[in-house]
């Protein structure tokens, strides 16, 4: 048995699609987020506050997108971006919301971090190519978002 062979039975066939092998990864990661945000102390009434300013959205789910990009590459001026996105998120939103856009900044990175492990491990070529695109087009939008970007 050749080590491509015991790789590919070890992590799944390439005839899988995408959502098969990193529907594992989203679930134990949003397993481990539910357990703890519910181990944190957020006061009940901050727990309660909804994540529904459309502008503070956009700055959650692309600083949690910066931040995904910037673990991958080691990138400092990508933490610089994910850290300016973030300064523009806590301008917009009341402290209170902070952990309900806390949420939507961890789905925002785990969701770049699924593109960027289908880019670079997929065995389908065409699959990887377009994780790529989507990938680096979501980071282009949130360039977009910062004057001077």
């Amino acid at each position: 048995m050749g080590r491509q062979h015991r790789t590919k039975t070890l992590f799944l066939t390439p005839r899988q699609p995408i959502a098969a092998r990193l529907g594992l990864v989203l679930f134990l990661t949003l397993l481990l987020t539910s357990f703890s945000f519910s181990f944190s102390l957020i006061p009940a009434h901050a727990a309660s506050l909804r994540a529904d300013n459309p502008l503070a959205r956009n700055f959650a789910y692309c600083a949690g997108r910066l931040s995904a990009e910037a673990q991958d590459h080691q990138d400092r001026e990508l933490l610089a971006l994910k850290s300016a996105m973030q300064e523009l998120l806590s301008a917009v939103i009341a402290p209170e919301a902070a952990p309900a856009y806390e949420e939507l900044r961890i789905a925002g990175h785990v969701a770049q971090s699924q593109l960027l492990a289908a880019a670079r491990f997929s065995f389908d070529e065409d699959e990887a190519a377009r994780a790529r695109e989507l990938a680096a087009d979501h980071l282009r939008q949130c360039r977009a978002m910062l004057l001077g970007q």
